[in-house]
């Protein structure tokens, strides 16, 4: 029978080496992302989930009038999970989330301007989320109207998210008051929108082709 042959010691001393090396690599990375969230997140929302309403209390936290604030917002939603950024989507794109951060109009359009820069810095480097560019879109037409704009913003959020309803939804809402400012290709993405909310809640479409009726929309 054969005799297994030994290891030679320098080959064991490598290994460890190794080892210890991919250890070493292994914490630091895990101390380098607690210390993203750190920078990123309230100390709770390590432990437990994010929600609109915890990113609020995050935000009045920030100095708005520092221009890393933005980076800082931006690397926040990039580590959301989709639920999570699904439900801030949402939330951020009503009138009322802003208006509980601070009840001074000014303020609240610093505010939007911040999350509008955030929302774009996070969208060049992830560009394929058409959450974030239904929501830069809402932010950029509460800041500025509905322009060009505006307008390839909700373009390019029907092309990466065409049938999430919640934001088929809420398109419908912020295109139905725009309808007369919008171009023929936008009014397109409007009856697409129609058309996928007929499959989904076939008991809503009519109430829907109403309201855009009456937004002077030519459904």
């Amino acid at each position: 029978m054969a005799v297994p042959s030994k290891v030679p010691g320098f080959i064991r001393l490598i290994s460890a080496l190794g080892l210890l090396l991919i250890a070493v690599i292994v914490a630091g990375g895990g101390g380098w992302q607690l210390a993203r969230l750190e920078r990123t997140h309230l100390k709770e929302e390590i432990l437990y989930p994010v929600t609109p309403r915890s990113l609020q209390a995050w935000l009045k936290t920030l100095d708005i009038n520092d221009p890393a604030s933005a980076d800082r917002l931006a690397d926040r939603i990039l580590l959301m999970s989709l639920p999570q950024r699904r439900d801030v989507v949402i939330s951020m794109s009503g009138a009322a989330f802003f208006a509980q951060l601070n009840p001074k109009f000014t303020q609240q359009r610093t505010f939007r301007t911040v999350a509008l820069k955030a929302v774009l810095s996070a969208l060049a480097k992830a560009p394929l989320l058409g959450d974030l560019w239904f929501l830069a879109a809402n932010l950029r037409g509460q800041l500025f109207g509905i322009d060009p704009d505006v307008q390839q913003y909700l373009g390019l959020s029907f092309i990466y998210a065409p049938k999430e309803v919640d934001l088929v939804l809420a398109r419908l809402q912020m295109m139905g008051l725009a309808w007369p400012l919008l171009s023929e290709a936008s009014r397109n993405i409007v009856r697409d929108d129609l058309n996928i909310i007929a499959e989904a809640y076939p008991d809503r479409v009519q109430e829907l082709r109403q309201y855009l009726k009456s937004a002077g929309a030519g459904i």
